[in-house]
Order: structure tokens, then sequence, then C-alpha cells
């Protein structure tokens, strides 16, 4: 289980949100954290079967928690979300063009 994928459940079985000092101290924003939480389900899985694409591990992304949140991010909310997934499911090619964290995960690329 990735560190975002822990934050994330952690989050969301509080029953309340966290304070400002607490997102502090996880080196987290509101805004971040706003994000996380309302990421779209599967995320993390995108993340990695695209990351794989370009030879990136999970143990890589999660090396930088700064870059990893970036890339939560960026693909929880994604609009190509949903052809992605499709993808995924379909077990078919997805353009990584259309991927916007394809660009970080090249420069990550150990090839």
């Amino acid at each position: 289980m990735s560190i975002i994928t822990l934050l994330k459940d952690f989050f969301q079985d509080r029953e309340r949100a966290p304070t400002d000092l607490e997102l502090a101290d996880l080196g987290m924003s509101r805004a971040d954290y706003t994000r996380l939480i309302t990421s779209k389900d599967g995320t993390r899985a995108r993340m990695e079967v695209l990351a794989a694409r370009f030879g990136v591990t999970p143990a890589m992304i999660d090396a930088d928690f700064g870059l990893a949140m970036e890339l939560a991010q960026t693909c929880g909310h994604c609009q190509n979300a949903n052809a992605c997934q499709n993808a995924i499911d379909l077990g078919v090619d997805f353009d990584t063009a259309l991927c916007p964290n394809a660009g970080v995960y090249a420069d990550m690329s150990p090839a």
C-alpha cells in the first residue's frame, strides 16, 4: 500500500477534518488535503500502470513524498481518468500522450 493510499484512507475514516497543524506535520496544505480526498477512485492503480510503461516503480514514486502527492493530485483529477481506467480494465494500450504525468514519468525513467 502506498503512502498516498494510506493518507487518503486515514483521512476518509476520520470523523473530523485534520487541523492545519496536523496537515503541516504531514507537509500538506489544506488545498493538498482537499485535492487528495476528492481524487477519483483507482488513482494509485492508474498511476502505477502508467508509470510502469516508463519503467518507473511504485517505490520510485514513493521515494519523494512531494512528487508522489503532485502525481496523485494530477492523476486523481485528470480529465482522461475514465478512458485510462477503461483501457486498464480492458487490457488495451492507453496513449501515454493523454496522461498529464507522462512527462514526469519519462524524466523518472531509469532507461
